[in-house]
């Protein structure tokens, strides 16, 4: 009698089992799945207001009635570790889970993720000649990282197998032909171009600040694909009323600090967005707040940062594009897709932040419109006046 009684126990113990299993399934089946996969990982603030957008509007999707989501989000990390093969793993990491788990829509944060993972989900237009679109591809992500290999390397030899998911980009710095997206019939997306405008009426306000003179400006970027996209764009954009220089993508340290003695010698205001992936001596990437401090330090004109975290890092000032926008129009679009709904599928970045250094500012006895660090303080990007102006350790003076 008690062998019965134990394998009724197990009986029930099963049903109920195999019932909370199809409840899930169902539940699972009844959410749209959304992957968010980021370029960069989480120690950059920009990754992180991205996120907070895309939550902020698959919040506002649901209190609205809108569908169940079930949102996953990965952070392929590949700005600590740029090199060929730490690319090919994140990449085919990535793909493992489009191939498994099969979502409807994937959103792509920055240019690398949108080489690595995008291309390979288009679904292209007839006439599309994807050989080609892949070298020209695969010479992009392997410039100046490795000897360009074969295409099955990245995995961009072939596409994506089954159903294809709706893609939606952000962050995106110039075009998007490099990734075959204007070719293709399932992408929409943000772009993440600067505000042109917003730099120049800002760089005017620096120039007359500042007591000496101001021959121009000069882009100083580092080496990455996304900084020579970045430099691109600086030479297509009309600067009036400053005379701008030809930018300078350096790739070490060493020429890190020649552009910066060229832009003192020239009078040139510089404008630096992406500095991240400058090596030393050793072939490592310098800290990011070493090589701001010590610009800053050595800088004799003013110097503007173009992306949100030049002031954290130790700079004086920054215009850059808000990347809780970014995020926010990002998931708006991956529902209008998940909806039906037609919509503009391309848009450009309408929202900047200004962060401030006073201290920095008063060192360089700069007398700036209020209005600069009345913003910086609202959006909490103000950094006030502190006795240590700079902490440089392993950058040597030039």
């Amino acid at each position: 009698m008690k062998h019965v009684f134990v394998l009724a126990k197990f009986a029930v113990i099963g049903a109920l089992l195999f019932v909370v299993g199809r409840l899930v399934l169902m539940q699972n089946d009844a959410q749209a799945k959304i992957l968010v996969v980021h370029s960069y990982n989480t120690d950059l603030a920009w990754v992180n207001d991205v996120d907070d957008g895309i939550r902020r509007a698959a919040g506002t999707a649901q209190q609205s009635g809108g569908p169940h989501l079930n949102l996953r989000t990965h952070y392929m990390n590949l700005r600590n570790h740029p090199d060929c093969n730490f690319y090919k793993n994140a990449a085919a990491e990535v793909r493992f889970t489009l191939d498994d788990w099969k979502p409807e829509v994937i959103i792509l944060v920055d240019d690398l993720a949108q080489a690595l993972v995008g291309f390979n989900q288009l679904a292209l237009h007839e006439n599309a000649d994807r050989y080609a679109l892949a070298q020209r591809l695969n010479d992009w992500i392997s410039g100046g990282r490795c000897a360009t290999p074969a295409l099955d390397f990245f995995g961009l030899d072939r596409p994506a197998d089954g159903p294809l998911p709706a893609v939606v980009f952000a962050g995106v710095n110039g075009g998007t032909a490099l990734y075959g997206y204007e070719q293709a019939s399932n992408v929409s997306g943000i772009f993440e171009r600067k505000n042109y405008d917003a730099l120049i009426e800002t760089l005017v306000s620096l120039e007359r600040a500042y007591a000496g003179d101001v021959a121009g400006i000069m882009m100083l970027n580092d080496a990455s694909p996304t900084a020579i996209t970045e430099s691109e764009n600086y030479l297509a954009q009309d600067w009036g009323p400053f005379t701008a220089a030809a930018p300078v993508n350096a790739a070490n340290l060493a020429q890190w600090e020649a552009a910066v003695a060229t832009a003192n010698a020239r009078d040139l205001m510089l404008l630096i967005a992406n500095y991240q992936n400058v090596l030393d001596t050793n072939g490592l990437p310098v800290p990011a707040e070493d090589l701001v401090a010590w610009t800053e330090l050595h800088a004799k004109l003013p110097v503007l940062g173009v992306n949100t975290r030049f002031v954290a890092d130790g700079g004086m000032m920054t215009v850059a594009i808000a990347g809780s926008e970014q995020g926010e129009v990002a998931m708006e679009l991956a529902l209008a897709v998940l909806n039906g709904v037609d919509t503009d599928p391309l848009r450009e970045a309408k929202q900047f932040l200004i962060g401030l250094n006073q201290s920095l500012v008063r060192k360089r006895g700069l007398a700036l419109p209020a209005i600069y660090e009345a913003f910086s303080r609202e959006i909490g990007s103000f950094i006030p006046v502190v006795d240590d102006l700079y902490v440089v350790q392993g950058v040597q003076d030039g």
